[in-house]
């Protein structure tokens, strides 16, 4: 079980990520600008369900496993770049 310091410190890196200005924020002001609020909310839930993706993979240790198995690595980070081509 993780210790509540612990838990505590990775929520604090956590909420920074997200608040933290960068390409997230510029994406959610500029679609809630263009293309109005409810377009920014679901936008917003999207980046959202990235980050919690993220929080969580690093939580369960895939890099790690990626270490273990590059070419799962590899596979992963081609489906990735097939995805971002079809948007």
């Amino acid at each position: 079980m993780m210790e509540l310091g612990t838990l505590g410190a990775f929520a604090l890196v956590s909420l920074g990520m997200v608040c933290s200005p960068g390409p997230n924020m510029i994406y959610l002001i500029s679609r809630t600008i263009s293309q109005g609020k409810r377009d920014g909310i679901i936008s917003l839930l999207g980046v959202i369900t990235g980050f919690l993706i993220y929080i969580i993979a690093t939580m369960l240790g895939l890099s790690f496993l990626f270490e273990l198995v590059p070419v799962m690595y590899d596979i992963i980070k081609w489906l990735g770049v097939i995805y971002l081509l079809w948007l």
